[in-house]
């Protein structure tokens, strides 16, 4: 899952996250057994979503966000982190194409990247990803820090299979794709 501008940015701070965001987070998250983040997103999310429990001045909405994701399992992928505080998160220091293959077969749910846009394309220039869910905000950035896909060089195109799309409230556009392998 990736929050993109139509000028392709992918900085968090164009993120148009609300409480039917949110929800749609929670769908995707109700058929996830792992939630994967490259070494970055996961310091952010480690930061940020514990919090949101102990503050009685959180909404709702991220309330429930926080307590999903504290019961997740978490793997932040990164040869520079050391240890986690987070509950039920593990340290995986590379991105294994063979273990995430065992571990497609044997898990009864999936594996969900959020933002994390190294370990994204890590994955895809692996192969390795089944579906892809772009989150189209309504906004022309005109600039940040990063965008999708800047740093990746596949040997061939992958092709996309157009799934499905939702438009919220709020003006995001979430667009479904699985890759045709």
């Amino acid at each position: 899952m990736v929050n993109i501008t139509p000028d392709g940015f992918t900085d968090g701070k164009y993120a148009t996250t609300d409480a039917e965001f949110y929800e749609f987070v929670h769908e995707l998250l109700a058929e996830t057994e792992t939630v994967a983040f490259g070494g970055n997103t996961f310091t952010m999310f480690q930061d940020i979503w514990p919090a949101r429990l102990e503050d009685e001045n959180s909404p709702d909405h991220q309330i429930k966000m926080a307590a999903a994701l504290h019961n997740k399992h978490k793997a932040a992928y990164s040869s520079t982190l050391k240890s986690a505080t987070w509950n039920n998160s593990t340290i995986e220091p590379k991105v294994d194409a063979e273990k995430i293959n065992r571990y497609k077969q044997k898990a009864q749910k999936g594996l969900l990247t959020i933002g994390s846009l190294g370990l994204v394309a890590s994955l895809t220039d692996m192969n390795l990803v089944d579906d892809y869910y772009f989150c189209f905000q309504p906004l022309i950035a005109g600039n940040g820090d990063s965008r999708l896909f800047d740093k990746l060089t596949l040997d061939a195109m992958r092709l996309l299979k157009y799934e499905d799309s939702r438009q919220l409230k709020n003006g995001v556009h979430i667009i479904h794709y699985t890759s045709v392998q």
